[in-house]
């Protein structure tokens, strides 16, 4: 009928108001931010931080970067997308007991972490336990960072099962870790990647200290295929177990690293072990001191060991010798 009025249901004005009204989910942020005195539950934005890694990371969009406003214990992280964890101007820590710190297992993720204080109390055990357990990664930076304590791991474990991964180390301690009943698997650094993928590290301006077995162990022993790449250059690898080790039998991947500008000193054992054959296992040092360890250089196999002429390679139990020299261009 003209001019009737049809009534609407109280019902649907209400879903109607409803649909209108409510608030959309929150969308991540580039920026978030942890405080020793935030609040998981908190939006992570300055004025309302969060109090945790991972409180924080679900809040913060992939390629973004989380920042600590004051000191703090921000606890254990699993990533599994790009991100920056940034925490240079404070005191950040993150302390574990028998558990990995970090996790990092993304083939695309880069992961930037930097000023963070890991502590793994010394803890062992029968499960491994990392300062930072590197599974998948396309390239992971650490610097200006502290890490100790891991007795039943490494404090960098890079294993990624992804090809092409790099790893960057810069300006770092990593000490204390390792122990005694994991010995072929603990100590400083392991670099060891995944059968048929290709692993690439730098590891610059560190100290890599007190590691009860390996300070840098680079091994392809056993994965078919693999390819490690690593560039040391001014590191202390003292009072290690072994300085370092570079191992690819014949038959598995390769294993090469350069050594420059360096001291590898005090070691218990030998400082660098060079042990495979010509093309899978070989070391080029230059312009560094092997000193005071119980081998200084130890070649097996028909490894290759590679002087560029101006090393100091004395002072030890057992000095060894290199197997040639490279010219200097």
């Amino acid at each position: 009928m003209i001019g009737s009025k049809r009534s609407i249901p109280f019902a649907a004005i209400v879903a109607a108001c409803t649909m209108l009204w409510s608030t959309p989910a929150a969308a991540q942020a580039t920026r978030t931010w942890i405080s020793g005195v935030g609040d998981d539950a908190n939006p992570c934005s300055r004025t309302a931080p969060c109090k945790t890694f991972q409180g924080a990371i679900p809040k913060t969009a992939a390629g973004g970067e989380i920042n600590c406003l004051d000191p703090g214990g921000f606890g254990a992280l699993t990533i599994t997308k790009s991100i920056s964890l940034i925490c240079d101007d404070t005191q950040a820590g993150v302390l574990v007991a028998a558990s990995n710190a970090f996790i990092i297992n993304s083939s695309t993720a880069i992961v930037t972490i930097s000023g963070i204080d890991f502590e793994g109390l010394g803890q062992t055990g029968s499960a491994a336990n990392n300062g930072i357990n590197v599974l998948n990664a396309a390239a992971v930076h650490v610097r200006n960072s502290k890490i100790r304590g891991f007795r039943n791991g490494y404090g960098i474990n890079f294993q990624p099962q992804n090809a092409n991964s790099q790893l960057f180390v810069d300006n770092v301690t990593i000490s204390e870790s390792g122990g005694s009943a994991m010995p072929a698997a603990s100590g400083g650094i392991n670099i060891s990647p995944a059968p048929g993928m290709t692993a690439n590290a730098t590891i610059t301006n560190t100290q890599i200290v007190d590691n009860t077995n390996i300070g840098v162990h680079i091994d392809t022993t056993g994965i078919v295929g693999s390819a490690i790449s690593a560039t040391i250059d001014h590191v202390t690898l003292s009072n290690n177990g072994v300085g370092i080790l570079v191992k690819a039998p014949n038959g598995t991947g390769t294993a090469k690293v350069m050594l420059t500008d360096s001291l590898v000193a005090l070691n218990a054992g030998q400082g660098l072990i060079v042990n495979g054959t010509p093309s899978s296992a070989n070391a080029r040092v230059g312009n560094t001191t092997i000193t005071g360890n119980g081998a200084g250089l130890l070649v097996l196999g028909t490894a290759q060991a590679l002087s560029y002429g101006d090393n100091r390679l004395d002072g030890n139990t057992t000095d060894g010798a290199f197997t040639g020299t490279v010219a200097r261009h």
